[in-house]
């Protein structure tokens, strides 16, 4: 008795802790339904305000960005006396912002485990953006047009092009 107690419990801790991004269960969604267009806070379970779409890894400059526009990035910095916040190899960033401090962030899902007929790893759910292109998108209106695997905001609050060279 005491073992199938035990079991149930590991049972619910392990779901529990596989727990998805909010993108991930938008790829998902995406995968099983094709649909035309998805709301992306539909897919989160904590609040937020503004998400920021980055085309670039949210260590470098473009947390000094945010914090040009008075937003708290201490969730994303390494250390407190961080400059450049964490240190990652990916080319783009989500980052979720309430009451103007990075509550969440994430990056696009890939396909790995997800293999295709050829074993290419691909990206299953992505915004499409260009290099440097950040775009802004509130919770209120976060809806996005669904194309092939991009996520195309629909009414973005905010969209700034060519950051990369903008920030050196």
């Amino acid at each position: 008795m005491n073992i199938r107690l035990i079991i149930a419990i590991v049972f619910v801790f392990l779901l529990i802790g596989c727990d998805k991004d909010p993108l991930e269960k938008v790829a998902e969604y995406i995968e099983k339904n094709h649909p035309k267009t998805i709301t992306l806070s539909d897919y989160t379970d904590f609040e937020w305000d503004e998400v920021w779409l980055i085309s670039g890894s949210i260590g470098g400059r473009y947390i000094t960005l945010m914090r040009d526009q008075n937003i708290d990035v201490n969730k994303v910095e390494t250390s407190p006396n961080s400059r450049y916040g964490i240190d990652k190899d990916y080319f783009k960033t989500i980052v979720y912002i309430y009451n103007n401090k990075v509550v969440y962030y994430e990056f696009p899902p890939d396909g790995r485990g997800y293999f295709n007929a050829i074993d290419a790893i691909w990206t299953r759910a992505d915004f499409g953006l260009e290099r440097g292109q950040i775009v802004v998108v509130s919770s209120n209106n976060s809806v996005c047009e669904v194309k092939d695997r991009d996520l195309v905001p629909i009414k973005p609050i905010k969209i700034y092009e060519f950051m990369d060279e903008k920030l050196k």
